[in-house]
């Protein structure tokens, strides 16, 4: 009976230990903010976006901008309607491939309408910007190179086409002249 009760009190402190009782989190732990409509707005975009680009991608989020934004918005035709861009990583056959997808908005849908590739080892910088003053944003991409710096491309959008403007190297931090 003795030897019952040890394997009983020895299996029972098993389970304790093996399965524990887990720790409750703090009050503080259990506090977030509330979203706001314009994040919940960008959530939902970001999920339609993400259904449109290839099965089994990996969103890239640029190291540098706006924190948290792997999806940059822009005028890059003048209508007075952003365009979005998605940066992202593509595992295929032959191995890793960065691209960047433009995203134009047209009756509520959404649909890919320029897809270029990127080069590096991932993403520095994405985002619009008028470089040129014409009234349109120019999307602007930064791709890490590893030790050899960083390489910036400027494109710009021709009938519904990315088109490239400019490409060069640069060193340390992205900072537009």
């Amino acid at each position: 009976m003795l030897n019952k009760l040890i394997r009983i009190v020895i299996m029972l402190t098993m389970l304790i230990l093996v399965g524990g009782c887990g720790i409750p989190a703090t009050p503080i732990d259990m506090i977030k903010p509330p979203l706001s409509e314009a994040s919940i707005q960008r959530y939902e975009m970001s999920h339609e976006l993400i259904k449109l680009l290839p099965d089994e991608v990996q969103l890239l989020t640029p190291k540098q901008g706006e924190e948290g934004n792997d999806i940059s918005f822009g005028d890059m035709d003048g209508d007075g309607i952003n365009e979005a861009v998605v940066v992202y990583e593509e595992n295929n056959a032959t191995g890793k491939m960065l691209k960047a997808a433009l995203f134009k908005q047209h009756l509520e849908e959404w649909r890919m309408i320029s897809e270029v590739k990127g080069f590096g080892y991932g993403l520095e910088y994405a985002g619009f910007q008028d470089i040129n003053d014409d009234g349109r944003s120019e999307l602007i991409l930064g791709w890490s190179l590893g030790a050899a710096g960083n390489g910036l491309d400027i494109y710009g959008l021709s009938e519904d086409m990315l088109e490239l403007l400019s490409k060069k190297d640069y060193q340390g931090k992205f900072e537009l002249e």
